[in-house]
């Protein structure tokens, strides 16, 4: 087949051959060049696709994982800092001499026993021997862990934070563990507040990242989301909150279960929109969070991406047609300049065929060429058709010259044109051959853009002979710029000096251009990439001071729930008004009901109390901000005007005034007076309700526990206290008593003077014992005329000693004082002593109603130890 399709194009006219031959190669040049450019720009693409999808999906994840990390260290920085602060209390009641090393330590130990973290979360304390203080397995107390790894951190660290992976008892498998601890020097105690990283989701608010994920797009639809493992969406366009868990695409592939079983990496799938006539294929990359079981994944049709390309595969289809349009009229033209003379030489040959036919050559070949090989055989007696021959022969070969698409020339080596075709004067700017030969005097300085680049081109030429593919950049004579590609070699002589230099030249200035905007679509897309990278920080910086600020607002919430009191509550609050506003000055301002006044906290005198119609705020029930310019009236309560303004925000929780927040700002206020006031809203409405359900405790607290007529604690609050002392008692090893009392005759002071005076003798008795009894005692009525005293780590003579006491001091000194009668009472006293008398709550103290019983059994007014 090769040798039939070899003897064909050999039969072939030459006009022929020309034009199948450029058509060729014209067609494989473009064919391939524009393939080989396809197949970059399609692997350029692929690569940018891939690189910029991933990139946001790890943008992303690293967003998720840093507010993650921020909210769980901070959580639980609070919770341990604050413990410090309880242990701290205690240790200053100690230091004091209210409470004993050991009652202080134990009344510490308590609270951090009583919260919890998360689920399983707790909070411990070991000394800086890695042995146990506090911890909630009491069989761990004075065990030394020191062996174990995150024990030994512990010991070296004392402060800050860590994370390691534990397994608690009875789980198979470790989970991953974070701890943050600080250390209370005087006791030695390291205290640790612990839970596992899972337990800390409900900190995380998804609402926080939702519309910066959403605002994220590729393509014309493109678009990030969040799914969790089971299939469930937890942030989309539109599908949020819906299980897409068996979703299946084009094909009937289950691509969402894939994407929830692996977790990590990136699918194609081809997927069809309703309306759409057929599916198109679709990337997802996607990212696991263990924390949430959360996977992030980020989603586009790839042929949004390759529009430019199909754009370029048009682009080529089309010059392939127009080079085919072009090639046909100039090859036609071509060949008839070159055809038409030689069968003007062949018709020479044939006018003188006339003479000698003796020598012949044999005929090879057809058409053009067989006829001139027939002729040839009369060439040496046509001297002078032969010399006409060579001249249209050179003729064929100048119109090559003259028309050849590159540019071909010669020069010297001082930088002169020897010859040169119109091409390169096109290219120059010249109108033709004469005005550039005479025109340029020195390529180096007249034509190259970069002179050094004439230097490196002959020290190339100099060394190899040859050169291809030199690029450099040519001046026109309008001095506009354009890029050539050379090929050139040296000519010399027979004594191998140089002659002359001589070379084509090609105009790639288009390749350029184009290699160029590809180059600058790359720095535009990293551009748009470190853009969005500082954004991403940005915002992450702005989380992290809202974490801190939720943080600091929990703390607070926290530290205010411990309180027993609202006065207990305002040096807390103002310590946290000057974390909150370091810059400013914060004041809080509590409403007294009997002066209509509101009072500052931590004032000496009233002097810097005033009304409510003296406070903008407080007249329009709402926040009331007067920054720099002072636009609006000021309050009448400031008497000095700050220079950068101020902020009145009312405490008011269900409709009842409760207090004020002012707030004098500082020079770095400046354009930030706002998101202050903010800030200041968002404090005061926890403020506010705080000590609105504090107040409400303390009333119901106390009515829940309080004797109304003896204002001492009611027998329920009795039965309470003794039950958590036994216990307390159980674990330090220490005993307490149980004074039971009753007024003697009680029955007959309510028949002879009434019950008014009954009621009078039972408000003097309560007070008494008020009085009389040490700090840490308990007195209460028991009910009816019946009270009893708990005292509290007493030894059985102490006891004896304090029940004679009191029924002797009563009898001698205790009058009430009615209708003009001096009245004297007297009591008697049942004791019993824990664990002596009884080993539970109710038998201590059914032994002391039966001492009180045989008190007085045996005369009243008389004291009787049980058993």
């Amino acid at each position: 087949m090769a040798h039939g399709v070899h003897h064909f194009f050999r039969r072939l006219s030459i006009r022929s051959k020309l034009l199948y031959g450029y058509a060729l190669a014209f067609i494989l040049a473009i064919v391939i060049g524009n393939a080989l450019l396809y197949l970059m720009i399609r692997n350029t693409i692929e690569t940018d696709i891939e690189l910029e999808l991933r990139n946001t999906t790890e943008s992303i994840l690293n967003m998720v994982e840093t507010a993650t990390d921020v909210a769980i260290k901070n959580h639980l920085r609070a919770v341990a800092e604050k413990n410090r602060e309880i242990v701290d209390h205690f240790y200053q009641l100690q230091q004091n001499g209210k409470l004993s090393e050991k009652q202080a330590k134990g009344r510490a130990a308590e609270i951090i026993l009583s919260q919890v973290i998360g689920t399983t979360g707790y909070i411990y304390c070991i000394n800086s021997n890695g042995v146990i203080q506090v911890h909630p397995s009491s069989e761990l107390d004075g065990v030394d862990l020191s062996n174990y790894l995150f024990i030994k951190q512990q010991k070296e660290q004392r402060e800050g934070y860590l994370e390691y992976v534990w397994a608690n008892p009875g789980e198979q498998v470790a989970r991953p563990k974070a701890l943050y601890m600080t250390y209370f020097k005087p006791w030695d105690w390291i205290i640790a507040a612990s839970s596992y990283r899972s337990e800390f989701k409900e900190l995380f608010d998804v609402d926080d990242f939702r519309e910066s994920i959403l605002s994220i797009s590729f393509g014309e639809t493109g678009y990030p989301y969040v799914i969790d493992s089971l299939g469930n969406l937890i942030i989309h366009p539109k599908l949020e909150g819906t299980n897409i868990y068996d979703s299946r695409d084009s094909s009937g592939r289950m691509f969402i279960k894939e994407l929830c079983s692996q977790k990590n990496g990136k699918i194609i799938y081809p997927w069809q929109n309703p309306g759409e006539p057929e599916p198109r294929e679709k990337l997802v990359i996607f990212n696991y969070i263990p924390e949430f079981d959360w996977i992030v994944a980020s989603s586009s049709y790839l042929e949004e991406f390759y529009e430019p390309l199909r754009n370029i595969g048009y682009t080529s289809l089309g010059m392939v047609i127009f080079t085919l349009i072009l090639i046909i009229p100039i090859t036609w033209w071509l060949s008839t300049s070159i055809t038409r003379p030689i069968q003007e030489l062949t018709e020479g040959f044939a006018h003188g065929a006339d003479g000698d036919y003796s020598s012949r050559l044999g005929v090879r070949g057809g058409a053009e060429i067989g006829q001139l090989a027939a002729y040839y055989n009369r060439f040496m007696e046509q001297l002078h058709t032969s010399r006409k021959n060579l001249e249209e022969s050179e003729e064929k070969y100048r119109s090559i010259f003259e028309h050849a698409v590159e540019g071909v020339f010669q020069t010297s080596m001082d930088g002169r044109f020897l010859s040169a075709n119109p091409a390169i004067a096109r290219m120059l700017g010249y109108k033709n051959q004469e005005s550039l030969l005479v025109g340029v005097k020195d390529l180096k300085s007249q034509v190259y853009v970069d002179s050094e680049d004439r230097e490196t081109l002959l020290d190339l030429l100099k060394e190899h002979g040859t050169v291809t593919d030199f690029e450099t950049r040519f001046r026109r004579t309008d001095d506009t710029v354009f890029w050539i590609s050379l090929n050139a070699r040296i000519v010399r002589d027979s004594a191998g000096d140089i002659k002359w230099i001589e070379g084509l030249i090609s105009d790639i200035t288009q390749r350029k251009e184009s290699e160029e905007a590809l180059r600058m679509a790359k720095q535009d897309l990293e551009q748009r990439v470190e853009e969005r990278t500082t954004e991403l920080s940005s915002w992450v910086q702005d989380l992290e001071i809202m974490n801190r600020q939720r943080s600091q607002l929990q703390d607070m919430g926290q530290m205010i729930q411990l309180c027993r009191s609202t006065e207990e509550t305002y040096p807390i609050i103002t310590q946290f008004l000057k974390s909150f506003f370091p810059d400013d000055v914060a004041s809080l301002y509590i409403y007294n009901e009997e002066l209509s006044a509101l009072k500052p906290v931590g004032a000496e005198n009233d002097t810097l109390s005033f009304e409510q119609e003296d406070c903008w705020a407080l007249r329009q029930g709402k926040p009331y901000l007067v920054d720099a310019n002072h636009d609006l009236p000021g309050c009448a309560h400031v008497k000095v005007a700050s220079p950068h303004g101020y902020s009145c925000t009312p405490l008011i929780a269900l409709g009842e005034l409760i207090g004020l927040v002012h707030i004098i700002f500082g020079e770095s206020a400046s354009g930030q007076s706002e998101d202050r006031q903010r800030l200041a809203s968002t404090i005061a409405d926890n403020l506010a309700l705080a000590l609105a359900n504090l107040k409400l405790r303390e009333t119901l607290r106390l009515q829940s526990i309080q004797d109304p007529l003896t204002t001492l604690y009611n027998r329920r609050f009795m039965e309470e206290t003794i039950s958590k002392e036994v216990s307390r008692s159980v674990r330090r090893e220490r005993a307490f008593g149980i004074l039971m009392i009753d007024i003697d005759h009680f029955k007959k002071v309510n028949d002879t003077y009434g019950h008014d005076v009954g009621d009078a003798v039972l408000r003097e008795l309560g007070a008494y014992l008020s009085s009389h009894v040490r700090s840490e005692d308990i007195p209460c009525r028991y009910g009816g005329e019946e009270f009893a005293v708990i005292m509290n780590e007493v030894s059985l003579e102490n006891l004896r000693d304090k029940a004679q006491e009191l029924c002797s001091d009563i009898a001698d000194t205790l009058v009430v004082h009615t209708n003009g009668t001096d009245l004297k009472i007297t009591i008697s006293i049942g004791a019993a002593l824990f664990p002596e008398h009884g080993e539970s709550a109710q038998a201590v103290l059914k032994a002391a109603d039966k001492a009180l019983y045989e008190a007085k059994e045996s005369g009243r007014n008389r004291v009787e130890m049980a058993g």
